[in-house]
């Protein structure tokens, strides 16, 4: 197969895995996924009085805004192939480093560039080991969450460190008295993601490399840069949510977001986005954030103790996986 064959299978390829939206009959799991959060919601209200309220809604997105930031870096980098375990570490590591320069009394949006800069460059790091090494990027990614839990705890020398009343505003201010302002984040960073994913040659290129790595290879498409981009920009949100994180608590904790990479990979397959690349979409991973969400909200509600949360969280991975490598089979299935 000549090369300008090649590259005109990954185009076709990449323009059919692109196309997708929330109203687009192609990603059938998106309407699926709507047709789910629907029922959710009909249900919970129904359980609970508190639930269909203006107030738990803004609730819900707020809670949910900082673990969906993330998830749409992970998405990218799972439907180019890859997978990332360092999130949650790297997230405590960016915040105490933040949180130093903070109460050294560096200006607030000195400490911005400089946190989202280090996540950048955390997530550069990340993407040249995982490509150039040539190792199973969950293996690499393990190995390397060790390695930022470790910085981690070296930095603020495993202790807490308080804000002091420094830089609460950033993720606590509510725009208009009623939406909360990491919300306002949580959707600008899904629409910028699905721009990308959607309209430019990068977001098609990942899919291609996802799906059909030799094809890409063959059509030209740098793999290599591709997924380093990716995961810089994983990295990058991470910083970006790192701040919004301690503007909250008011402090860094060595342990925050230790539980980052079990839900933000949940989001991501719930919505759609398949664990061996390729397949996704935006609008499927925001659902799935906002459907974890309303999940942990309606047992927050119902009483339920945080840890039969975990064990529901566990529960729903798994099913999800099943649905999608399912979703899958029968997909080849109909192609052969």
């Amino acid at each position: 197969m000549s090369q300008g064959s090649t590259q005109s299978l990954a185009t076709s390829t990449a323009n059919k895995k692109t196309k997708t939206g929330f109203f687009n009959k192609r990603n059938r799991s998106v309407w699926y996924l709507f047709g789910l959060l629907v029922i959710a919601i009909i249900i919970m209200s129904l359980l609970d009085d508190n639930f269909l309220t203006v107030g738990n809604i803004f609730n819900v997105l707020n809670q949910q805004s900082t673990l969906g930031i993330v998830t749409m870096g992970i998405a990218m980098a799972m439907i180019a192939g890859c997978l990332d375990l360092t999130v949650g570490n790297m997230l405590a590591c960016v915040a105490s480093i933040a949180a130093i320069l903070l109460i050294r009394d560096i200006s607030d949006s000195v400490v911005i560039v400089l946190a989202c800069l280090a996540g950048l460059s955390f997530g550069f790091i990340n993407g040249v080991i995982v490509t150039k090494s040539r190792i199973d990027s969950f293996i690499a990614t393990l190995g390397l969450m060790s390695i930022y839990q470790g910085l981690a705890l070296i930095i603020p020398q495993g202790n807490n460190i308080y804000l002091q009343g420094r830089f609460g505003s950033f993720g606590t201010t509510k725009v208009g008295g009623v939406v909360p302002l990491p919300v306002v984040y949580f959707v600008s960073v899904t629409i910028l993601a699905y721009l990308v994913m959607r309209y430019t040659k990068y977001g098609r290129n990942l899919y291609v490399i996802g799906g059909n790595r030799e094809a890409a290879y063959l059509a030209g498409i740098s793999i290599e840069r591709h997924r380093i981009i990716a995961y810089s920009v994983s990295g990058l949100l991470v910083g970006f949510t790192s701040l919004i994180v301690i503007s909250r608590i008011g402090q860094s904790q060595p342990a925050m977001g230790v539980s980052y990479p079990l839900e933000t990979i949940a989001a991501a397959v719930i919505g759609g986005v398949a664990l061996n690349g390729g397949r996704g979409s935006i609008p499927g991973v925001f659902l799935g954030v906002i459907l974890l969400g309303l999940i942990r909200n309606s047992l927050n509600l119902m009483r339920v103790p945080s840890f039969y949360q975990y064990v529901m969280l566990g529960a729903v991975v798994i099913i999800a996986v099943s649905l999608s490598n399912l979703g899958s089979f029968h997909r080849s299935g109909s192609n052969n």
